[in-house]
Formats: structure tokens, sequence, C-alpha cells
């Protein structure tokens, strides 16, 4: 069921009332909202091509048993250890109750995510060695969700484990932190001790939150609708359907493009998510804060799809020791958890597409880190004489890997590799703050460079991905055909993006204070503009979330 269409609105109404009906009943309540979550996810969405069907449920019903069961495990190792002592045996059955959670959790994330990437990959390894081998094609569909609901339930299990977190009795509620639905399919990725606490209060209904959630939601559908599904039907889709038919400019005006529509589409969805739930009576984590904004890359990362970001930091980059090791061991753990960042977002279909994503934001972070550690004070003819055999081993296997890996010819991977020199010695020498000048170009290099980094996010295949790179780097000289762009999809993307590169008070404090003073029958028209808008637009049908394929 997708949120910006008539079905979910005739399903969100009666969920809303029998909930609040039901404020002082939490047995019931809970038993309702879990009821209506289970039929949101088996409900839809309705899409081409069609989502897994319906009773992959099942796998969301698996862990949420698997990780509740665990949990218990844990706690009952705990109370025994209270009792008896910590020993060795209940250390071993903590331990290996955890391994059952990461192991059942994982192995079904990993099956039903990654068997085609490795299938693949064992297909393209076979034939660089000259086997003549094709994998088998398992066509597994992937369960809307799962990566996120897995990472969910499965934070839970550790929290139990690690003793930060008291295991819950009661396994509707615990179902219910699994399952809600307005999170259920594409995040916020929602923490147990964020949620769980909620479900044993009483919820509460006041204006000021009726507002706010009524605003997110709002501001949600027209990002999604305005700026997602329009501009995707009328500019990004053809042009990345033929790249091979586009100029270079074009090309890159299609990226722009989809920047910003994959920046709405996805933070659209969290908007409406978080307004549903504090309609609800429950408050949920922010999953976006301006990243587009971001100075580096890994500024990026921790304004962009936040919680996924931050679990990978607890969960993944923590427990690897940090920064506390050494150099080389702080340098690998950043790497190994940005490139995961990187590979969580693969999709099927896709190849090495995810595998060089991956890398090159990894790349990205581990040079921040070492450009905002590393010593300074000497002048920058000296540097230069320091960094020379680097910066000439970097120029020359950037090239070599674009020649080989990418197919491009070797003027162009030379002059690519070049250009990422001269890059990496602008960002390595120009102070991130001190002037407004300084900080606008960080941001304009950061915000390129993922722009430029999404042609391997956007591109169907990996085949696909090659064509955009040789296209961009044609360099043409052709620039936009006449009525390619037509004056309300460039008005469109102007506002979008002016709206993107505001400070975020004079939407999310300004913008919500006018919603509050707004006199009720003004604000019930603009709502009412706002959902004859969606239905115009969406007259070619809804247009699922680009994040449920993940």
């Amino acid at each position: 069921m997708l949120f910006p269409t008539l079905d979910f609105l005739l399903f969100v109404i009666p969920v809303l009332v029998v909930a609040w009906l039901l404020a002082h009943r939490p047995v019931a309540r809970t038993l309702v909202l879990l009821a209506a979550s289970y039929f949101f996810y088996m409900g839809g969405p309705l899409t081409d091509p069609p989502p897994a069907p319906w009773y992959y449920v099942g796998l969301l019903v698996l862990s949420t048993v698997l990780d509740y069961a665990c949990g218990l495990g844990i706690a009952a190792q705990d109370a025994r250890a209270k009792q008896a002592g910590i020993s060795a045996a209940t250390t071993r059955a903590r331990n290996a109750i955890l391994g059952i959670s990461l192991v059942g959790n994982l192995g079904l994330l990993g099956y039903f995510k990654y068997t085609d990437f490795f299938l693949r990959t064992a297909t393209d390894v076979a034939q660089a060695l000259g086997i003549e081998w094709a994998a088998p094609s398992f066509k597994l569909l992937l369960p809307v969700g799962i990566s996120f609901y897995t990472f969910q339930s499965l934070s839970y299990t550790i929290d139990v484990w690690r003793g930060r977190l008291t295991a819950e009795r009661s396994f509707t509620k615990f179902a219910l932190f699994v399952t809600f639905f307005p999170q259920l399919v594409a995040g916020p990725i929602v923490r147990a001790d964020e949620f769980l606490p909620q479900l044993h209060r009483p919820p509460r209904l006041s204006a000021a939150r009726m507002e706010e959630g009524l605003f997110l939601v709002f501001k949600g559908v027209v990002k999604k609708v305005l700026l997602g599904d329009w501009i995707a039907a009328q500019l990004t889709d053809l042009i990345f359907a033929s790249p091979e038919n586009y100029t270079s400019a074009e090309l890159l005006f299609a990226l722009y493009a989809f920047t910003l529509q994959l920046y709405a589409d996805f933070s659209g969805y969290s908007d409406i998510a978080v307004g549903v739930a504090k309609l609800m009576g429950y408050d949920m984590p922010e999953n976006f804060d301006r990243p587009y904004q971001a100075k580096n890359v890994g500024e990026f990362w921790r304004r962009w799809h936040m919680t996924l970001s931050t679990w990978l930091r607890d969960y993944l980059f923590f427990p690897l020791g940090g920064s506390k090791g050494s150099p080389a061991r702080t340098y690998f753990n950043l790497w190994l958890t940005m490139f995961l960042v990187g590979m969580w977002h693969y999709t099927q279909g896709t190849s090495w597409n995810f595998v060089i994503y991956a890398n090159l934001h990894a790349a990205a972070i581990v040079f921040n880190r070492w450009n905002r550690i590393r010593p300074r004070g000497a002048s920058r003819w000296a540097e230069l004489a320091r960094w020379s055999p680097v910066l000439l081993v970097l120029g020359q296997v950037t090239a070599v890997l674009l020649h080989f890996v990418l197919d491009l010819p070797w003027h162009l991977a030379a002059g690519v590799g070049g250009f990422a020199v001269v890059m990496f010695l602008l960002v390595a020498w120009l102070p991130e703050t001190g002037t407004w000048h300084n900080t606008a170009l960080h941001v304009l290099l950061t915000f390129h460079f993922t722009v430029l980094s999404r042609v391997f996010f956007r591109a169907e295949s990996f085949e696909v991905a090659k064509r955009l790179c040789a296209g961009l780097l044609a360099f043409d000289t052709h620039g936009l055909r006449p009525n390619l762009v037509s004056p309300w999809v460039g008005l469109t993307l102007a506002l979008g993006c002016a709206y993107h590169f505001t400070p975020r008070a004079w939407v999310d404090v300004y913008g919500l204070a006018m919603v509050r003073r707004a006199p009720g029958w003004l604000l019930g028209l603009v709502l009412a503009a706002i959902c004859l808008g969606v239905m115009l637009l969406l007259g070619g049908g809804p247009r699922a979330f680009i994040y449920f394929q993940f």
C-alpha cells in the first residue's frame, strides 16, 4: 500500500479513529495496530513490476518470533547468572542465542538480497578466468522492507545481549515494534529503546502534535509526488532508459534531477511515516537533515538516512574497535562500515554497480578522516613534494581502473585520473571553515561527488553504468536539446533545489509556525488543493518508493 493514494487514506483514517477510541485500552489498541500493520504489509503496493506476494509476510513473522524468543532466552540466562553467578556456561549460552539471532536474520537478508549478487559475481569471475560457466538463476523476489525490519529486530537482540535493554515480555508489543506500519517498509530504522517504552505509556493527543503530524504528512506528499514521481515521469526515466541517445549535458542534467528526485522520494516517505506516527501518539527519529548541504562525505552520511548510518556505527563500527586502535585498523573499520552502507543499497540485477558505489564513498570517508587529523604547518610546496609519490599512484590507479573496469579509452581514463589528483589537492588544502567562500566550495564539491556517484546508484545494470560514464565524458558540446525540459519541469527543479539549500528553520520551524497560525478554513483549502494536485499528478498511477527495493 502506497502512502499518497486513496487506498491509504481509506485505510489510515479508520485506523486513527479506532486507535484513539482505544487509547485507554492498551491491549486492544496494540492488537488493532498490529492487525493494521500486517494488513498494510500484505496489501501492496500495487506497482509494476508487482511486489513479492502477500505470503512473504511469513518472513516478517519469523523474524519477529525469532528475536522475541532470543531476547527472552538471553534474559533467562541473565537471571540464572544473578542467582548462581556468572559462569562460562551462561556466557556461552548468551553468545549462542545471539548467534542464532544473527544467523537467522542476516541469513534471510543475505539469501533474498545478495544471492543474485554472488551468483552474478561468480559468473563474471569465471568468464574473466576463461571458464565457460553460467550461474543458475533463482529469480528471487525481494521481500518489501526486509532490510529495514531485519536491522530493527536484530538491534533489539543485540541491545538485550549487551545489557542495555530489558527483554520485552509482551509478544504483541514487541511484534508491533517490528511491524508498525508507518515505517515498516522503508524506515526510519527505529531502535527498541526508542519505541518500546512508548508502548508502555498511554498515548496523548494534542492540537500541537496533530498540527505537526499533518504538516509532516503533507510536506512528505508534496516531496514524493511533485519532486519524486513527476520529475521521474517527465525527465529522468526517459533519459536513463536509453542514455546513448542523449548528450553529455543532458546526462549530467538528468543526474542532477535524479539526485533531487531520490532525496525527495526517500525523505518524503520518512516525513509521512514520522507524521502518521505522530498522529497516533508516537515519536520516531528523523532520517534526513538537508544532506546536500554537507561539507564532506562523512557529514553527508550523518545527514542522509541517519538511522541506517547510526545503526551501522553502533552495531558495526564501534564493535570493530571504532577509532581506538591503530590508524590502519581505524581506517579499515571506516572503510568496512561505509562499504557495507553502500552495499546495503544493492538491488538485484545491478551487478558491480554498488561495489563501485560503496568503494567510492568508503574511500571518500577514509580521505576525510585523514584530512581532518593529519598534521599541518608545512608549506604547500613541501606538502606537494611529500605527497608526490602518493598522488602519482592515485592518478595511475584511477586511470587503470577506469580503463579496464569501465572500458574508457586511455586518454579519457588518464584525464579523469589527473582530475582526481587535482580534487585531492583542492579539498586537502582548502579549509572547510573560515570564510563562507570556503564552506560554499566544499559544499559544492561534496554535492557534485554525490551527484556523479549516482551513476552507479541509478543505472539498472553495469553495462548501462558504463554507457552513462562514456556519455558523460564525451563532452560533445551539444547542450540541452529544445523541449527536453519543459518550463514547468525546470521551475519545479529550481524550486526543489532552492528548498533544499535553504536553512532548515525556514521550513521546519517558520513553515510549521505559519500552519499553526493559519485559520482552519484556510488550512483546509490548502490541504484540499494539495490533495487535488496529487490526484492530477498521479494520473498515470502511483509509483513505488525507490527505497522499497532495498
